[in-house]
């Protein structure tokens, strides 16, 4: 096995791109990194982009930037583990992994015995894909694209969103205030708006990406969260998306909020793959 990496997206695409696209819905957000111009979050230090090659031939991707968590790809226990050892040799601070079962079990397992670092917590999720849904309807309200205004607002929606990233609420109020910015600039935000004109909820997407859409970021209001706005809201963006003409809208769902995935559900997202997120200690 060998490990390259990269902090260029356009040379990770040139080495990597025709592997990840096979798989494009698994693959979303290490596409999402690479492809989207607001897909490399804030940092301390440069991105690093790893490819993992057998014979020449790509068997697994990754992305880390700290302080977040490593995204990592589906990839055999192998090219996990000498991901694992590539980084840790490197000296690269990874302060967990989220991906495919398999693949994070097995990097884990060999970075905390390379490094001393041991799994402090670990979350159960799944990758969720939708082809189809409803589009909403609710009398007592309607969507509207987010302006300029709506920024702090929804950017500090957003960073109650993220209270379990692991992030400092400093870091996280940077994550999200770079991702709303983008969102706004580029039109790929929505506002839930009461009829008496009162923000409930707000969603955004990142942008089709071989034909695969990602709602970002989707939070509803304290005062609003009896009157089924989450589902409004996601629902809204999805059908945006289908009409818009992608094949497939995708979500991660942390199996512990039980509520949220009664949301993603009704709106029509379905199990796709098991994943796990590692966070060391």
């Amino acid at each position: 096995m060998q490990v390259t990496t990269t902090a260029d997206p356009a040379e990770f695409m040139a080495t990597a791109g025709d592997w990840l696209v096979r798989e494009p819905v698994e693959n979303n957000v290490l596409l999402v990194h690479a492809l989207d111009p607001n897909g490399v979050p804030p940092g301390d230090r440069e991105p690093v982009f790893a490819t993992v090659t057998d014979a020449g031939a790509v068997v697994g991707t990754a992305f880390a930037r700290s302080p977040y968590r490593m995204t990592i790809s589906d990839m055999p226990a192998e090219a996990a583990v000498a991901l694992a050892e590539h980084l840790a040799k490197e000296g690269e601070p990874v302060p967990g992994v989220n991906g495919p079962t398999g693949a994070a079990t097995a990097f884990s397992a060999r970075w905390t015995e390379l490094t001393g670092q041991r799994v402090g917590n670990e979350r159960a999720q799944w990758i969720m894909r939708c082809t189809e849904t409803t589009r909403p309807v609710n009398p007592d309200g309607r969507p509207r694209l987010a302006t300029e205004d709506d920024q702090d607002v929804v950017a500090e929606w957003f960073t109650a969103g993220m209270r379990d990233s692991g992030l400092s609420p400093e870091e996280i109020l940077r994550r999200t205030q770079h991702m709303v910015g983008g969102q706004i600039a580029n039109q790929r935000l929505i506002v839930w708006e009461t009829s008496a004109g009162e923000a409930a909820g707000a969603a955004g997407w990142n942008p089709p990406l071989h034909g695969v859409v990602r709602p970002s970021g989707v939070f509803v209001s304290p005062n609003h969260r009896d009157g089924g706005i989450a589902t409004l809201v996601l629902g809204e963006v999805v059908a945006r998306a289908l009409e818009d003409g992608a094949d497939a809208c995708v979500c991660t769902h942390f199996l512990k909020y039980e509520s949220m995935l009664a949301v993603v559900e009704k709106v029509g997202f379905r199990r796709l793959v098991d994943v796990v997120e590692h966070i060391y200690e």
